[in-house]
């Protein structure tokens, strides 16, 4: 298993809003995406400002085509 779909698995996996009763099974599970998302986009800022890297926002998060 390759660490990509490692965390892929852990991603899918992760349930935290699932069984709230005020929104759907669906709902919930974006929910929980955009959680993990907004806690990986802050770890990955805080490992680069710990390496030194200040890349822009685009190099960061995936929006420059230019960077995997």
């Amino acid at each position: 298993m390759s660490a990509e779909s490692n965390a892929y698995s852990r991603a899918e996996s992760f349930r935290w809003w699932v069984g709230n009763p005020e929104m759907g099974e669906e709902e919930a599970h974006l929910h929980d995406l955009l959680a993990l998302h907004k806690a990986t986009v802050e770890l990955i800022r805080q490992q680069r400002d710990l390496l030194g890297y200040h890349d822009t926002d685009a190099e960061r998060f995936g929006d420059d085509p230019d960077v995997d």
